[in-house]
């Protein structure tokens, strides 16, 4: 698994506005093959502070998910929302077998 977390800062006037996108965005990405799990995650103490949740089988599949009308749809839109730049990081799961993060399950 090519495991990415997202870390997004936004504007709090913004916010509902980027919650849609990104709800669109995910929900779309979801559909892609080579995505296992995709998720938008909201801090409770700080409702301005997002992190998404990217699980993909390959690195490859994420390069390819940067490719698709959702995903450059996504980007240019919450571009003005940000209060700063999105900062990625990856990872890999060093005790959860692959088939835990939902291969082949509908999520």
């Amino acid at each position: 698994m090519h495991i990415v977390l997202v870390n997004i800062r936004v504007k709090v006037e913004r916010i509902e506005d980027f919650v849609a996108a990104s709800a669109e965005n995910a929900r779309n990405s979801r559909k892609e093959a080579g995505i296992v799990r995709f998720d938008l995650i909201q801090q409770k103490d700080d409702p301005a502070n997002f992190v998404l949740l990217e699980v993909y089988r390959t690195p490859g599949d994420q390069a390819l998910h940067r490719e698709t009308a959702h995903y450059l749809t996504w980007r240019d839109a919450v571009d003005s929302m940000m209060d700063g730049p999105r900062k990625g990081l990856t990872y890999r799961s060093l005790n959860t077998p692959d088939e835990a993060w939902g291969y082949g399950m509908e999520i």
